[in-house]
């Protein structure tokens, strides 16, 4: 029989839905957070991935995009995909270099933003320092903020396996 070491409280999936206490045995504990094996930080900042697959497995994107576009239904929803990103990516290209239009209030927004995320649907949220290492080539001269903020969604998973379907990609 497994020992107990300690309990973890996490919110529910949905907003308003209760807490959910996961029991963490003994024999799973290390260290709090997340052990760094210095090793593997090291291979994938400097192996792989160097760059992102859309553009080092641009060729089977294409490829894939062309099979989607064959069924109606699935060229629809790239489209749409397509039309409510774009205003997105032109928005963080042009904001990026922004500087701040009003003074600091000194106010920890952690938790509005947080709860913002988990109004959006996000299960998990959280903020971390953020590595450099782990930055794509294309990408090394767009970072610049110490920070990262970390998002969950958890998608259901009997659609999942359905690929290839319109319910594997909603």
């Amino acid at each position: 029989m497994l020992k107990i070491g300690h309990e973890v409280v996490r919110p529910g999936k949905y907003q308003g839905d209760d807490s959910v206490t996961i029991t963490i045995p003994e024999e799973l504990e290390t260290v709090p957070g997340i052990p760094l094996e210095h090793r593997e930080v090291d291979w994938y900042a400097r192996e792989y991935p160097l760059e992102t697959m859309n553009i080092t497995e641009r060729a089977s994107r294409d490829w894939a995009n062309g099979i989607r576009d064959n069924h109606v239904e699935m060229r629809e929803i790239r489209k749409e995909h397509d039309n409510l990103n774009r205003p997105l990516i032109m928005a963080a290209r042009l904001t990026g270099d922004q500087e701040p239009t009003a003074e600091a209030t000194g106010e920890d927004v952690t938790e509005v933003i947080k709860a913002k995320c988990r109004e959006l649907g996000y299960i998990e949220v959280g903020f971390t320092a953020y590595d450099h290492r782990y930055t794509y080539q294309s990408k090394k001269d767009w970072v610049k903020f110490p920070h990262a903020l970390c998002l969950a969604y958890e998608q259901d998973f009997e659609p999942t396996q359905t690929i290839p379907s319109v319910d594997a990609e909603i």
